[in-house]
């Protein structure tokens, strides 16, 4: 009878543990600069690779748009390509020089293994390109 006690005490205590539904995520910091330099029309490159991140967690990356031209460039849009990777952004309409805006990119793979994707700024100067790399890990 003392066992079909503790197993019942022991039921419940687990049963009413509170369990967090909501996925833990990170605060966003700012992972790298986006320079406007060039208003020619030539595409820039840049990358970033995410840490390991374990499969259904999302991992954050903030990235700093930031015209260094001597003249205002327009954003026409922005836009994210890759399954594992979703953004939020502030880049639209003008940037006058010296002004920044933000983009986070958030970063969730659902399986183990490589993912890779891009970020895309289309201006009125050219294309700025980020390309995204992670790997997803389980922990």
């Amino acid at each position: 009878m003392k066992a079909f006690w503790f197993i019942a005490v022991s039921a419940f205590v687990f049963l009413a543990a509170p369990v967090s539904i909501h996925a833990s995520v990170e605060k966003p910091t700012v992972a790298a600069e986006i320079t406007i330099d060039d208003v020619s029309g030539m595409a820039q490159y840049y990358s970033y690779t995410f840490p390991n991140t374990p499969t259904y967690y999302t991992r954050y990356s903030t990235f700093r748009l930031t015209n260094n031209a001597d003249c205002t460039v327009r954003v026409h849009g922005v836009m994210i390509w890759g399954g594992a990777y979703s953004f939020n952004s502030n880049c639209y309409g003008k940037l006058r020089p010296g002004e920044s805006c933000y983009t986070q990119v958030g970063f969730r793979p659902m399986y183990q293994g490589y993912h890779n994707g891009q970020l895309r700024f289309d201006l009125s100067s050219g294309t700025v390109y980020l390309n995204l790399y992670g790997w997803g890990v389980y922990y």
